[in-house]
């Protein structure tokens, strides 16, 4: 009788170390399919319909300001348009107010202490937030710098480059280290 318990134990224990070792093997494959995936992987711009409307006088109406921002369930880069009145000048603080709130659309909370321009070079600096965001998910924290980056470029004529720091010191994640002054993004 003793020897028929024992076959028992030996037996459910086999089966459920060969359940654990199946259930690993899928979630390995699980997670090996999500990084081939290119809707999961794709940094690319994609254009959507979503505009976005200030308010004020309709017939001040210059046009839009195209920018880029996160979508946070496809882990991609959304293009979205504002419309901006005939007196806004479009400078990088303010496609960095815009990228800012789409941000927060996705729960995504990234302040902003400073923007500064020279010589053709914008340096936004970041908060400490942008590393709490780095440590989580470092594909997100790379969006977030191309999402301002090129925003910046693409309506900036008089910018060519993009510079991070972090509380007015040089750019330093888990993920991504820039020098003082280094350029991030270069049109």
């Amino acid at each position: 009788m003793r020897k028929d318990i024992r076959y028992v134990i030996c037996l459910v224990f086999i089966i459920l170390l060969a359940l654990l070792c199946i259930y690993r093997i899928l979630a390995d494959k699980e997670i090996e399919e999500e990084k081939k995936d290119p809707d999961i992987t794709n940094v690319s711009p994609i254009p959507t319909p979503r505009t976005i409307v200030l308010p004020g006088d309709e017939d001040k109406i210059l046009g839009t300001v195209r920018y880029y921002t996160v979508k946070l369930s496809q882990k991609s880069i959304e293009s979205v348009e504002s419309v901006v009145g005939q007196d806004t000048e479009v400078t990088p603080k303010l496609i960095c107010e815009y990228i800012k709130d789409a941000l927060e659309d996705e729960e995504i909370d990234i302040d902003i202490n400073d923007i500064q321009q020279k010589d053709g070079i914008c340096t936004i600096d970041l908060s400490k937030d942008i590393v709490s965001v780095a440590a989580k998910d470092a594909a997100l924290e790379k969006l977030i710098l191309d999402a301002f980056s090129m925003s910046i470029i693409d309506n900036c004529a008089d910018v060519v480059g993009v510079s991070f720091k972090i509380d007015n010191a040089p750019y330093s994640t888990a993920n991504i280290k820039l020098q003082d002054g280094e350029v991030y993004l270069k049109n």
